[in-house]
């Protein structure tokens, strides 16, 4: 194995560790914080961040299984490596970091309002899970690049940035809007089932933005054509991802504040954010488009 490829399992998890030390770090400082303000829930408090440390170290435990995965693999070209330690680390910075971000957020929400602390917690372990996808999706991209014989090391590389950056932008807006939904349901338990059903709405809707680009990646390990249009294609994919992704969940975080500052008019406010939701989606599509159309 050539030296530089002892260098990529390494980064794999070294950088994946980073960001779920970030993760564990946020959720952590709040824990604190809010075991400081309400000290009658300290034991309560101290559950759920154990429980919460436990879920976004997953984020790592990828990381470690496809550092292990190219150590274990004779032969790999160096770009190989690269790719499959690109698609799980920058997995792990979007899982991470706000798998950390929207727990905390939990937390406050559960110190604003205990009476409803059981419900938070419910949904929160849910939104941690839906967050999960992207880590788990840069999983399995890190195997079929690893597990692809005779690739192109161009290849790899193009399908790493095809998915893992999207991945990034999906993670963090997707945990960003959820975060945002906890601390509203904490300041307005009335209406916690509409906000629920809004945030597991918009949360599938974010994900389309990396179904795109798990469908890129995946055509570009099958691809036979020049390396120059794997790249290309992983890019336009890429940057596809980060505008919807960027552009969606700000667009539900302000239309879940309206909500929750006026409620009477929750039903046009829906209305409109459908519309524009499908209108920042068509850049996503766009992306796939283009990305087919250079592998074509």
């Amino acid at each position: 194995m050539d030296l530089l490829n002892y260098v990529w399992p390494g980064l794999a998890v070294w950088l994946a560790w980073i960001w779920v030390a970030i993760g564990q770090w946020i959720l952590a400082k709040k824990a604190m914080e809010v075991m400081g303000k309400s000290p009658q829930m300290a034991t309560f408090f101290l559950t759920v961040t154990i429980l919460g440390i436990a879920l976004v170290e997953s984020a790592v435990i990828y990381g470690l299984v496809v550092a292990f995965q190219l150590l274990g693999a004779d032969g790999l070209p160096l770009y190989t490596s690269i790719g499959a330690g690109l698609a799980i680390w920058l997995a792990g910075l979007g899982a991470g970091i706000w798998e950390g971000q929207l727990i905390a957020g939990a937390l406050s929400a559960m110190n604003r309002n205990p009476k409803i602390k059981g419900k938070i917690m419910t949904f929160m372990v849910l939104f941690v899970a839906l967050v999960e996808v992207t880590a788990i999706y840069g999983l399995i991209v890190a195997f079929k690049i690893i597990g692809t014989e005779g690739l192109d090391p161009m290849y790899a590389l193009g399908a790493g940035l095809a998915i893992w950056l999207a991945w990034v932008w999906v993670a963090i807006w997707r945990g960003y809007m959820s975060e945002k939904s906890l601390e509203v349901m904490g300041k307005n338990p009335k209406m916690i089932s509409f906000f629920l059903t809004v945030s597991i709405l918009w949360v599938a809707l974010i994900e389309s933005a990396a179904i795109y680009a798990l469908i890129v990646s995946f055509s570009i390990l099958s691809f036979t054509g020049a390396a120059a249009a794997a790249i290309g294609a992983g890019l336009a994919i890429w940057l596809a991802g980060l505008g919807a992704g960027l552009g969606e969940g700000l667009l539900i975080k302000g239309a879940i504040d309206a909500i929750n500052r006026s409620p009477e008019s929750k039903g046009k406010i829906m209305s409109f954010m459908v519309l524009f939701v499908a209108l920042i989606e068509v850049v996503a599509i766009y992306g796939m488009i283009i990305a087919f159309k250079v592998l074509g």
